[in-house]
């Protein structure tokens, strides 16, 4: 089963990351012996199988303050509970962190020597190198000038042993879907079923006017539900600047074509829609 947890790393470390020597996975901090890990690069995606495939490690990485803000990932439960010796864990930081400098140590004629093997003697952190009997010269490498870089953007770090915490699951939120939904609300929002161009020519060919008043012009803003099956209702007119005849205005919306109704969570739900209606005479 995978639940979700919280990355955390408790006791930040002060070490200068800057100062850590690079390897493929990050940095390698000689003051702890180990490998810092450079998760800032990292997706969720990608931190989560790091976890799964070294399950049996201890792990000392390096975040974005920004992503320890909002890191929550899933993880099964049985890599929380697994540990490897911290014996077997100093071998590998060392020698994946020193192991590029001891094949290039030197003899006292200062000659290149291969390294066959690295030992780690019982009940002491000093490393036996044992050396192949057969030396030979080894070309130095050409220094190449370094390349000039673009400054480096800053980057606020968090570095040290993670800790990965119980996060509870939050429950979903109970939504509602036979209520009706504000504009704000919705996904999609509702619209005539023929387009509003084609809406507003039924509206005011369909519109009778039997009171004859002076040329003006103004508008009609009404509120109404659009239902599930694109029929409207609860109309309300919010403002009429037109002096139009308000039951004629919803006889018109109530008897016209219907609306696409509005969608939320991709749920087709009633939503309330405020429409302007302009008049010309």
């Amino acid at each position: 089963m995978n639940n979700h947890y919280k990355i955390t790393i408790p006791e930040p470390c002060h070490e200068d990351w800057n100062e850590m020597t690079p390897n493929k996975e990050g940095r390698f901090c000689i003051n702890c012996s180990k490998t810092v890990t450079d998760f800032s690069t990292m997706s969720a995606d990608e931190i989560q199988h790091f976890f799964i495939e070294n399950q049996n490690k201890k792990i000392c990485g390096s975040f974005k303050n920004e992503q320890l803000e909002r890191l929550i990932i899933q993880i099964p439960n049985h890599v929380l509970y697994t540990q490897t010796s911290y014996h077997k864990m100093f071998l590998l930081a060392l020698f994946v962190a020193m192991g590029t400098t001891l094949f290039s140590c030197q003899d006292k004629e200062g000659k290149k020597q291969k390294i066959d093997k690295i030992e780690v003697i019982k009940d002491s952190i000093a490393l036996k190198i044992i050396p192949n009997k057969d030396t030979a010269k080894i070309k130095e490498p050409v220094v190449k000038p370094p390349v000039p870089s673009m400054p480096e953007t800053v980057i606020y770090r968090t570095t040290g042993e993670i800790i990965v915490e119980d996060y509870p699951e939050q429950p979903e939120k109970h939504i509602d879907y036979e209520a009706i939904f504000k504009s704000h609300d919705l996904e999609v929002l509702p619209t005539p079923e023929y387009g509003f161009e084609k809406f507003y020519a039924y509206f005011h060919n369909n519109y009778i006017d039997a009171a004859k008043t002076e040329d003006h012009e103004g508008r009609v803003f009404i509120s109404f539900v659009v239902e599930k099956d694109g029929s409207l209702s609860n109309f309300e007119v919010v403002r009429n600047t037109f002096n139009a005849n308000e039951e004629e205005v919803i006889r018109v919306l109530k008897t016209g074509p219907k609306w696409i109704p509005g969608k939320a969570n991709n749920q087709i739900v009633r939503s309330t829609y405020n429409l302007p209606i302009t008049f010309k005479k």
